[in-house]
């Protein structure tokens, strides 16, 4: 296995930008940060680690040590680095003929990748709007004694899941879709972080249920959309759930309800035994 790390790169220095424009979230993304950077570390040497750092990253060295120091204060949640981990290319074309849903995508070169994805990401993207307080809670005990039920809301339109770009760089997240990941993710941390959970994480079985709210994109294949918010919620993402497979998720319900004034999407999450 090895490490994307142009897309590393980029996210680390996109977490950074966003710590100092996002001042409602600049603590979660601060986490976030920090966890890439405490799991990155660990590859270098003392020497190598100031090189790399001075190198790739849009900060300064001081800076990176005060993220570390913020993610060695809060709880670790999954490992971070694994979204960025990819297999040797001839082993990787070998198990995609298996699997028809993926689909392959011309080479470029590496000089036109970040061209490339400068661009994208300055689409028009819906941004997550974090000025309404929208809250997180355990169920009620009179539904049921035995069950746990957690509540996550993440704001504006779902970007639907998007196949990977495999290349002759390596396989990539399409832009758009990675940008909403991120964004999908820290929204989880945040609300993460207000819980007072008496449950470890990740959680190994769970029953999901999905509700789109609002003003979606409703020529979007369900299972992209609903893809989307497991990826935002598992290992690879913000390491709430185990994985999306069916031992981890048994039961999994969606539903649309287009008549509401916030668009977002509302997620459930009943801790199963």
């Amino acid at each position: 296995m090895f490490l994307n790390w142009q897309d590393l790169i980029e996210d680390i220095n996109f977490k950074h930008q966003k710590c100092q424009i996002d001042q409602k979230n600049a603590m979660v993304y601060a986490y976030s940060l920090g966890q890439l950077l405490l799991e990155t570390q660990t590859l270098f040497s003392p020497t190598e680690w100031q090189s790399w750092l001075q190198n790739n990253c849009h900060f300064s060295e001081n800076c990176a040590e005060t993220y570390l120091q913020i993610a060695k204060s809060w709880p670790t949640f999954r490992t971070q680095l694994d979204a960025y981990r990819k297999a040797d290319l001839s082993v990787m074309e070998d198990a995609m003929e298996d699997k028809f849903q993926m689909q392959f995508v011309t080479s470029q070169s590496k000089d036109n990748l970040p061209e490339e994805l400068e661009t994208e990401v300055n689409k028009n993207i819906p941004l997550l709007d974090n000025d309404e307080n929208f809250t997180t809670s355990n169920s009620e005990s009179e539904e049921s004694e035995n069950s746990t039920k957690i509540h996550f809301y993440i704001p504006g339109k779902v970007v639907p899941k998007a196949r990977p770009r495999v290349t002759a760089n390596g396989t990539y997240l399409p832009p758009r879709y990675r940008t909403w990941r991120n964004q999908a993710e820290v929204e989880i941390y945040r609300q993460v972080s207000e819980l007072n959970l008496e449950v470890n994480l990740p959680i190994q079985k769970a029953a999901i249920s999905i509700s789109f709210c609002g003003k979606h994109r409703t020529n979007s294949d369900l299972d992209n959309l609903a893809g989307a918010c497991l990826d935002a919620l598992t290992l690879n993402g913000a390491g709430v759930l185990q994985d999306d497979r069916l031992s981890c998720i048994p039961k999994l319900t969606i539903e649309y309800i287009p008549d509401t004034k916030k668009t977002g999407v509302w997620i459930e999450i009943e801790i199963l035994s």
